[in-house]
């Protein structure tokens, strides 16, 4: 019985120090898997967004977290309707990792349509998960 729990404790520690925090590694079935943080939507962030008297809408998100070296971009698209599918995607731009926003014409929003945007992180060493928001255009 205590030998089963020193293996017990040994492996738990083990976890415990492959999990590297700042390097983002976790150590997964014999594996270590690189966690990407994703990021965090700020602007459209809810159900409407108003484009009167707006040339552009401007899409925002929180700054990179993680190791600033390995960036390369962000992966950002634009869709029009729920579905963030190939078929109704409308806009696709690889934006600079050193920026947190991006303007999109208001030409291209119809009033009362929804739409719905992406944005991951893409890293030298693979990307984070999508974060997506909709929103429905209106125009006060």
């Amino acid at each position: 019985m205590l030998s089963r729990l020193l293996i017990f404790s040994a492996i738990a520690i083990f976890l415990f120090i492959s999990t590297s925090f700042a390097g983002m590694n976790v150590f997964v079935g014999g594996l270590v898997a690189d966690i990407i943080p994703q990021p965090r939507l700020l602007e459209p962030c809810g159900e409407t967004a108003d484009i009167s008297e707006k040339k552009e809408l401007i899409f925002k998100w929180s700054p990179h977290e993680g190791d600033t070296t390995e960036r390369k971009y962000y992966d950002f698209r634009l869709y029009e309707g729920y579905q963030a599918l190939g078929p109704y995607l409308i806009l696709k731009k690889e934006v600079s990792p050193n920026k947190h926003e991006i303007g999109v014409e208001s030409s291209l929003f119809k009033v009362g349509a929804i739409y719905t945007w992406t944005l991951r992180q893409k890293y030298r060493s693979g990307k984070s998960r999508r974060s997506t928001n909709s929103f429905k255009i209106i125009n006060k």
